[in-house]
């Protein structure tokens, strides 16, 4: 007895056309100023994408090269953001829209550089075709103002 090929194919969807957000800047970085694990990194991200779909992945472009763990922190509509390197605290209230947390915490260093990514097959429901976000960082950044960083998301 073998595996009938289009059974397995009606039980696993795959999609060969994954949609790629827009590689966004990180807004508000106070550069040469350093971070505290658990501070805000960076203003509120919003990122355009499908109404609904699941997180395949997501690249944190690190300029700066720091290699310093970061969670990106999604909300299904617009939350109050914390201000840039102060500890994140989202209201009870809104925590309650959050449709979880990217943790970037695999890293390839390069010479003067280095990519950050979290593969987290996060599913979420977008009424707005919004997804909206806040970078935490887990250690002491510090970031050169000619190296500010960049993040994108894949969906599938």
């Amino acid at each position: 007895m073998g595996i009938d090929i289009d059974e397995v194919h009606s039980v696993v969807p795959i999609k060969a056309d994954p949609f790629v957000s827009e590689r966004l800047t990180v807004p508000g970085i106070g550069t040469a100023a350093p971070y505290a694990s658990g501070d805000a990194f960076g203003g509120l991200l919003v990122f355009e994408v499908p109404r609904k779909g699941t997180i395949a992945n997501v690249l944190f472009f690190d300029l700066d090269n720091e290699a310093i763990n970061k969670e990106l922190v999604l909300f299904s509509v617009k939350f109050t953001e914390t201000a840039d390197n102060s500890p994140f605290d989202p209201a009870d209230f809104e925590l309650l829209s959050s449709i979880g947390v990217v943790f970037i915490n695999t890293w390839s260093s390069f010479a003067n550089n280095g990519l950050g990514q979290g593969v987290p097959a996060l599913s979420y429901i977008a009424p707005a075709g919004r997804l909206y976000g806040q970078l935490v960082t887990r250690g002491a950044d510090n970031i050169a103002a000619a190296n500010l960083p960049a993040i994108q998301m894949v969906v599938v």
